[in-house]
């Protein structure tokens, strides 16, 4: 665990916890305070804006593909430009999408071991260069920290979805072995009752739009389905 560059703050151990608690300030000052999870993995808040967090629904897929596709120096060059809120949220939001996760993780490590080894060389120099340069490695290792926690939660869902989509696949073929019949065939059978007890419910206006698809290929309507029509206009 890091160490909390903001020990005297108010810490909370979930968003949900932090937000009440600024709700609680609003109300009682007037001051709106932000939850941000903090390098120490607690929840502090704070007076400044705060990025809203980033989910893989803003990337585009072609653009995530693409992104898989690179090369790994092409691809650090991307992880390094969102470590420093550089880019645009989409070409950000590509590296929290499941295809990209795993990898994400592998260059954030190799990132942490790289400015772990520098620090490790620096430990000992002394001068007002160094300690300029030390002040910024720690807060590029805190985001790196954060950055990676966030990447493991999403592991985590995606973990726990591919699981929880092989158990329903599992229990579909169960219940579809038991019936006698394929789970396609299960789908099908059910979207033909559905669309069954559609026609029953809305007759009128499924033998109207049938109607109008019919004289829109230039075909003639079906006795059938004339006579619905007028059956329901009565």
């Amino acid at each position: 665990m890091t160490a909390c560059p903001h020990p005297t703050k108010s810490r909370f151990t979930t968003r949900a916890a932090a937000d009440i608690s600024s709700r609680r300030v609003r109300l009682s000052t007037d001051i709106q305070l932000t939850p941000y999870e903090c390098v120490c993995t607690w929840w502090h808040l704070t007076k400044n804006t705060v990025e809203v967090l980033l989910t893989a629904d803003e990337a585009d897929r072609a653009d995530v593909e693409y992104v898989a596709s690179l090369p790994d120096i092409d691809f650090r060059e991307i992880v390094v430009a969102d470590l420093r809120g550089q880019g645009a949220r989409g070409e950000r939001a590509v590296l929290r999408h499941e295809l990209n996760l795993r990898r994400w993780r592998r260059q954030l490590g190799q990132l942490v071991a790289d400015i772990d080894a520098q620090l490790h060389e620096r430990k000992n120099d002394t001068s007002l260069e160094a300690h300029d340069w030390r002040k910024r490695a720690v807060n590029y290792s805190n985001t790196l920290a954060l950055r990676l926690e966030e990447c493991r939660r999403l592991r985590a869902v995606v973990h726990a979805d591919a699981f929880r989509k092989k158990d329903h696949r599992r229990r579909d073929a169960e219940i579809a072995a038991a019936a006698g019949a394929t789970v396609k065939e299960l789908r099908q059978h059910a979207g033909e009752i559905a669309v069954g007890r559609l026609i029953d419910a809305h007759g009128s206006e499924f033998a109207r739009y049938c109607a109008e698809e019919y004289l829109a290929l230039g075909l003639t309507v079906p006795d059938r389905i004339e006579r619905h029509i007028k059956d329901s206009s009565v």
